[in-house]
């Protein structure tokens, strides 16, 4: 359990980057003062609870950059007013509403005066697909569902101070029944609404996410999709429709760009195929004779044809 008071807007920062993930305030009341008490369940599944005074705090796409995160945060708003931002949208934080919203996108969390919350954070493989991009459900108000109050009772109850001495069974049950309402909860989003991002946007997020996991040898289609929680076919619409590609190709090249620099730098052949993510080096030679006409071992060969 790690329990914190801040008295300026440099010490807040710091608490709220080591407690969820890498951000900055970009303003503070002239009296600042907050405090935030967590408790980390199972590696991940965390509960922390926040109070503050006005302030406003932004996780900038330059921050994603620097510490990209994969992590959804939900803020179970308590007293005071605020404000999530993510996306291009915008929703109000009033007593007892939940948003949700994602760390590998920048966002903006704004509170005019004193607030209160509490925030459950997860990494975004913990939930499994609900129908939805997490990129339609961002800055929105989730709707109040039997899940949805089941969680926040749950949340309510779990106490940072004496929750870190529970035996680890029991953690790791309450961040299992924290996930598994979470899911309960997103599942009842109308499905029948039309998606709140275009494709586009989607677009960019699938190609972000390729970016951060190309060296990754499990990554595939299949797995990027249902890391973005949408269908195999709408990824490849996608790709087909905004980036005039195919999410293979796009992760080959991508894959041969960062072998082709290791090769460049002194890398072997091997080393180059095996840390930009290629399951071996046959694979690897043949991808990357196809890409650029020659054998990767001919770049150490000033005298290829």
């Amino acid at each position: 359990m790690s329990r914190v008071r801040a008295r300026s807007a440099a010490e807040w920062a710091d608490a709220c980057s080591n407690a969820f993930v890498p951000l900055r305030v970009r303003s503070a009341s002239p009296r600042f003062a907050a405090t935030l008490e967590r408790v980390e369940l199972t590696p991940g599944v965390s509960v922390t609870r926040v109070a503050s005074a006005g302030s406003e705090v932004v996780r900038t796409a330059k921050t994603i950059a620097e510490h990209p995160r994969d992590d959804l945060l939900i803020s179970v708003h308590r007293s005071g007013r605020g404000r999530v931002a993510q996306h291009g949208r915008e929703v109000d934080l009033t007593m007892g509403r939940a948003a949700l919203y994602d760390a590998s996108a920048p966002y903006r969390l704004s509170f005019p005066g004193r607030m209160s919350e509490i925030v459950l954070q997860v990494p975004r493989g913990l939930i499994a697909r609900t129908g939805h991009a997490f990129t339609d459900l961002t800055a929105t108000a989730l709707p109040v569902s039997a899940g949805m109050i089941a969680l926040q009772n749950l949340l309510s109850s779990i106490d940072p101070q004496t929750s870190h001495q529970a035996p680890l069974i029991e953690r790791e049950m309450l961040a299992d029944a924290t996930t598994t309402l979470l899911r309960a909860s997103l599942l009842s989003v109308d499905r029948t609404m039309p998606p709140a991002v275009d494709n586009q946007t989607l677009a960019r997020s699938l190609r972000t996410y390729i970016d951060d996991h190309l060296t990754d040898p499990t990554l595939t289609v299949e797995t990027l999709a249902i890391a973005n929680h949408v269908s195999v076919r709408l990824v490849y619409k996608v790709f087909a429709d905004h980036l005039d590609d195919s999410p293979g190709d796009y992760l080959r090249r991508a894959r041969l760009s960062v072998a082709h620099r290791q090769l460049t730098s002194g890398h072997s052949v091997l080393d180059a195929a095996v840390s930009s993510g290629f399951a071996g080096p046959d694979t690897f030679t043949r991808a990357f004779r196809r890409l650029y006409g020659y054998p990767p071992s001919a770049l150490k060969n000033p005298s290829r044809d």
